[in-house]
C-alpha cells in the first residue's frame, strides 16, 4: 500500500507541499526539459536553460493552438 508523504518544494523564497501524483508530474516535466542539457553545467546555467526550453513549449503549444483556432473559425 502507498503511504502519503508531504514533500515541500522550496523554489527562490516560496515553498510548495506537492502530492505524489505531483511529484511525479514535476518529475516528467523536469526530465523532458533538461534531459538533453549537458552534464556538468552549472546549476544556474541548467536553469537557465530548462526555463528557456519550458518557455520555448508554451510559445510553441500556443502557436499551435492559434492556427488550430483560426482553422475552426474559418469552418464555421
Amino acid at each position: 500500500m502507498n503511504t502519503s508523504r508531504d514533500v515541500f518544494l522550496t523554489i527562490g523564497k516560496g515553498t510548495y507541499t506537492l502530492s505524489d501524483e505531483e511529484i511525479d508530474r514535476v518529475k516528467a516535466l523536469i526530465d523532458e526539459a533538461c534531459g538533453e542539457i549537458v552534464k556538468g553545467a552549472k546549476q544556474e546555467d541548467m536553469l537557465m536553460l530548462t526555463c528557456l526550453r519550458l518557455a520555448y513549449s508554451l510559445d510553441s503549444v500556443n502557436e499551435k493552438l492559434k492556427k488550430t483556432l483560426a482553422y475552426i473559425d474559418s469552418e464555421i
